[in-house]
Parts: structure tokens; C-alpha cells; sequence
């Protein structure tokens, strides 16, 4: 315990009566004289109360250090599969720059940093990738170089943050035209002529995730036990959201859509798993499967998809847990995103010979025209889904739930096409105005 220099005299204002044992620290109006060289700036000590003793950091062992390989593999599978494959690709990639360079990967320097993401600006890629990069690259360096290891940021943010600037000017925000109800029949409707067992799948990815506002990968994501049909609606567990970083699980009733069958995501989803069963669709595997030319169930088990060991090392088969089966039996975003595209082009074919005023009149808007159509992505489904709910008067908050989106998210009202949809666009307040003086004048003279 820290002593008090008695030889040190204070006027002492308020003191507490202590055992012989212990001492205080009075309230005073003079410095104490006290030896410092133990405090820190986060020190507090309270007037009145004993002084604490000094901390002594114990004496560490190696079995202080280790963890167990099975403990080990639990903090592997805390990172979604899909995050670690890229965070790998961009660590390969910035080894190999290194290496080709005579560069120091690990831990690099920071002018080593700067020219490898000057040279990713010089490439032409997008702001958001280098940004990724960057922060791969600065945390791969703090995780297997502890200390002070971490390269400068300051220079390479602002010339990221330049770039972007430069890069608003002339680019365009890439947004997936939202794909109306009208669009998704269609597409719909192009799955029913082929009848193809794996358009039996897409038809059900394209309404569920039209009505459940999800992101490609939430749907690959969805395991056959995720859903539970009912005669009015099914039950949807949302396990793997993009903000639900704790683990908790979004619980979404959809119900039938006795108003529009034909896109009924029950009706789809319950004639995929009709499906499934005669394929024996594992139950505790993906709802969504990638099929063979016959129909089958196919295993993406491949050299990129092969599960790993926390050391990096490839799982032989007989290696392979049920979990790891569970995983490999999920299409990818990129597959889930690739049938979408191919719906909407085999559906604009279907009315590419009208012209752009009749589709107009019909209510397009993922398949206005050939462009759109060819832009269409499976964020289309999403901001569709949300864009019919918010003009039926649906309140944002409630949409904001559905889709995952925090409250007066800016991204939620990209979506909507707020200003172009809802009226508060002066112009549209104007035509509006004139409507209804029309809509007047026309009944004064029948009256």
C-alpha cells in the first residue's frame, strides 16, 4: 500500500476514522508529497478512503498463452464463411504484390502500404474496394503482429477519401433498377414455361425475396428448418442479418398473397420443398440448392470451397463435420444474384417487340428497356419489395424492421425512389394540382 509522507505538513480539513492498520487520504488543501511514479493519468483517489495498493502484474506461464485446437476452430467459425473467403483473397493479393515488389508483407512499412493502395486507385477501382482492402491489410497486420506493428493510415485514407471525391464526379451510383410487382410476374412467368426443376427454385428466390426484403446472401443463407409454411403464411428465421452482429435471429411472417397468386412466395416456396423432398433434401442443409442438368442435388465442394483448419491447412472428407456439410450445400450471393439476372433477361425477351411508352403503360420499371433490364441485379427484389410497400402506405418503421435497415436509414429511401414516387417532388405537387383544378372545372360543367 502507497504510504503517506508524514514529514510533508497539510492543513487537514475532513479525515475518516480508520483501524490502526489502515491508512487515508484526508481531504486537504496542500499537495501531499506523495510518490507519483506508481499513478497513472487514469488514477483516482477518493479524499477520506484508504489509498490502494499498488497493482503487481502477476507471473505469466505458457498455459496462460494457449488455446485448443477445437476452441480454436469455434473463433474461425465466428467469421461468416463468405467475409473470411474475401479477407483472404486480399490478403493473397497484397503478399503477392509484396512479393513480386521485394516488399516486406509482414509487417509492412507504411510507404509500403501507400504505394499498394495508390496502385489499387491507378487501377480504377472502385472506392469502396480500396477502403476494403485497406482495412483487410491494417488488421491482418495488427492480428498476426501484435504490438506496435501497425502501419500509418493517415496518408492512404486522404487519398482514398480524393479519390472518392473524384470518382462521384464521373461515375454513377450503380443501383439495380427495383424490380415492380408487373416485373416479377413476368419474370415469374418465364420460370412456368420452361419447367425445368431449377426454375421451381428460382421462382421461389425471386418472390421470397422480393416479399422478405432480403439480401442475397440472407437468402443463401436460409436453411430448410428456417421456414415453417401454415395454410395463411409461413414463418421465416432470419439467422445470419448484416446488423445483427450478436447472433440474434429475425423472426418474419409472410403471408399469402391470395391477391396475387401467381407470386405468392408461399405457393413458390412450398412447390420448391415438394421438390425437395422427392430429391431428399436434407432438412438441416440450405433451402436453396444448386442442382446438376438432371435435377439433382449438387455439392459445391471444390478446391476454393473446401473447408479449412484454424492453420489454414484443407479438411480431407473424412474430416468434414455436419456443419461444414451445412455450409457447402449454400449457393453463393454471386449464384443467387446470376439466376435473378437471367430471369430478367429471359423476361424482357418476352416483351422486347412493344415499345418503351407501352411497357410504360403496362408498369414496368425493371424491364422499362433493354439497358434496365440488363442492369437488373437480385437487390432489385429488395428495393422493389420495399418501394411497393412504402407507396401502399406501409409505415417506414415497419419496412425499416422488415428489411433490416436502421431507422431513417438513407439507403431505406434510395429505395423507395422517395422523391420521384411519393408526390414531395415539387413537379409531381404541381401535376397533382392541375389534376384536380381539371377534375373540378370538368364537373362544374357537368353540373
Amino acid at each position: 500500500m502507497t504510504t503517506l509522507d508524514q514529514s510533508t505538513p497539510a492543513e487537514v480539513v475532513d479525515a475518516e476514522l480508520l483501524d490502526d492498520d489502515e491508512q487515508a487520504l484526508p481531504a486537504v488543501r496542500e499537495p501531499l508529497g506523495l510518490d507519483l511514479s506508481d499513478f497513472t493519468r487514469d488514477t483516482v483517489l477518493v479524499a477520506g478512503r484508504p489509498i490502494p495498493a499498488a497493482f503487481v502484474a502477476p507471473q505469466y506461464s505458457a498455459a496462460d498463452y494457449v488455446i485448443s485446437e477445437d476452441v480454436a476452430e469455434l473463433i474461425e467459425a465466428a467469421r461468416p464463411e463468405n467475409t473470411e473467403r474475401n479477407r483472404r483473397s486480399q490478403i493473397g493479393l497484397f503478399q503477392r504484390w509484396c512479393d513480386d515488389r521485394g516488399r516486406v508483407a509482414l509487417p509492412c512499412t507504411t510507404a509500403t502500404l501507400i504505394e499498394y493502395i495508390g496502385g489499387l486507385i491507378q487501377r480504377g477501382l472502385d472506392p469502396d474496394t480500396i477502403a476494403a482492402h485497406k482495412s483487410t491489410v491494417v488488421t491482418w497486420q495488427e492480428e498476426e503482429t501484435p504490438g506496435n506493428t501497425r502501419p500509418g493510415t493517415r496518408q492512404v485514407s486522404a487519398m482514398i477519401a480524393a479519390y472518392r471525391a473524384r470518382w462521384s464526379r464521373t461515375k454513377t451510383d450503380k443501383q439495380s433498377p427495383a424490380i415492380r410487382e408487373v416485373d416479377l410476374e413476368l419474370m415469374v412467368a418465364v420460370c412456368d414455361e420452361s419447367g425445368r426443376p431449377a426454375d421451381l427454385r428460382d421462382a421461389a428466390i425471386a418472390c421470397l425475396g422480393f416479399h422478405l426484403l432480403t439480401r442475397r446472401i440472407e437468402l443463401a443463407s436460409l436453411l430448410v428448418t428456417h421456414v415453417t409454411l401454415e395454410r395463411d403464411g409461413m414463418h421465416v428465421r432470419l439467422v445470419d442479418r448484416k446488423t445483427h452482429k450478436d447472433g440474434t435471429v429475425f423472426e418474419a411472417w409472410i403471408p399469402a398473397r391470395d391477391d396475387a397468386p401467381h407470386i405468392c412466395p408461399v405457393r413458390r416456396v412450398r412447390a420448391w420443398l415438394e421438390y425437395g423432398r422427392l430429391i431428399h433434401q436434407p432438412q438441416d442443409q440450405a433451402l436453396f440448392r444448386a442442382l446438376d442438368k438432371a435435377g439433382r442435388l449438387a455439392v459445391r465442394l471444390t478446391p476454393q470451397t473446401r473447408p479449412k483448419h484454424p492453420d489454414g491447412t484443407d479438411k480431407q472428407d473424412r474430416e468434414l463435420t455436419a456443419e461444414d456439410w451445412t455450409r457447402l450445400s449454400m449457393l453463393s450471393g454471386e449464384a443467387i444474384n446470376k439466376f435473378v439476372k437471367a430471369l430478367a433477361r429471359k423476361a424482357y425477351a418476352k416483351i422486347a417487340h412493344l415499345t418503351e411508352e407501352q411497357r410504360v403503360g403496362l408498369g414496368h420499371n425493371a424491364l422499362l428497356n433493354e439497358q434496365t433490364a440488363s442492369s437488373v441485379t437480385s437487390h432489385g427484389l429488395r428495393a422493389g419489395g420495399a418501394t411497393e410497400l412504402y407507396e401502399s402506405d406501409v409505415p417506414e418503421d415497419v419496412i425499416a424492421m422488415l428489411g433490416d435497415w436502421a431507422k431513417g436509414s438513407a439507403a431505406m429511401k434510395r429505395y423507395f425512389r422517395k422523391i420521384r414516387t411519393s408526390g414531395e417532388n415539387a413537379w409531381a405537387v404541381a401535376r397533382q394540382a392541375r389534376e384536380r383544378m381539371r377534375l373540378a372545372a370538368s364537373q362544374t360543367v357537368v353540373a
